[in-house]
């Protein structure tokens, strides 16, 4: 459609040339670290808890450079306060977690099959969301993501990818947390996934 398309090594590089860009005067619609793009994510928040008929004592959502987390966390917190907000990262892309160990932000290149969790590092605005707004951040292996995409698929006739399907490992590794009669909610989003590559992963963690 006429875009001039750029390629780069990584996606560190490619956020360095984005801000090299704007510099320049162009403008830079960060994927994770914009106040309004931060802002709409929060309309899925809204959205859950007007379909949740009835309060949530847990949400599961998984994190990439955290934006998506931060949104649905300032609009289900701002409704109800009590309710914790459970991170969730695979081992390998835990910018985040990194993140916040540091107290800054740390460049990472991510390793892991969840390839829209792998952003390359979290940011100030970010971070300081989830500190405010998560409980804690549960890291996942893979071979676990893939597991909980195999049963979904098989269960609730859902195809997930490994971004969406950690969220179901982090819930069970979590279960001892809940109480009789709460309710627990994950963020199943996106389904960036092709039936071979679930083949390929399921012959390489043996699931």
């Amino acid at each position: 459609l006429g875009a001039e398309i750029e390629l780069c090594a990584d996606s560190i590089e490619a956020f360095a040339k984005a801000e090299d860009y704007a510099a320049q005067g162009m403008t830079n619609v960060h994927s994770y670290d914009d106040p309004a793009i931060i802002a709409g994510h929060g309309s899925l928040g809204l959205e859950m808890n007007n379909d949740a008929g009835g309060r949530l004592d847990h949400v599961f959502i998984s994190i990439g450079g955290g934006g998506f987390a931060a949104g649905v966390g300032a609009a289900m917190k701002g409704l109800d306060p009590a309710l914790r907000i459970h991170g969730v990262e695979t081992e390998g892309a835990t910018a985040m977690t990194q993140a916040l160990a540091a107290g800054k932000p740390v460049p990472i290149r991510p390793t892991s099959i969840a390839r829209t969790l792998g952003a390359p590092f979290a940011t100030e605005r970010t971070m300081a969301a989830a500190r405010q707004f998560l409980e804690d951040i549960v890291i996942v292996p893979d071979a676990e993501a893939v597991r909980e995409i195999t049963w979904v698929l098989q269960n609730g006739r859902v195809l997930l990818e490994p971004a969406a399907s950690c969220v179901v490992a982090a819930a069970l590794a979590r279960k001892a947390l809940f109480q009789p009669g709460e309710r627990v909610g994950l963020v199943l989003c996106g389904s960036n996934v092709a039936l071979d590559d679930i083949a390929a992963w399921r012959t390489q963690f043996g699931v």
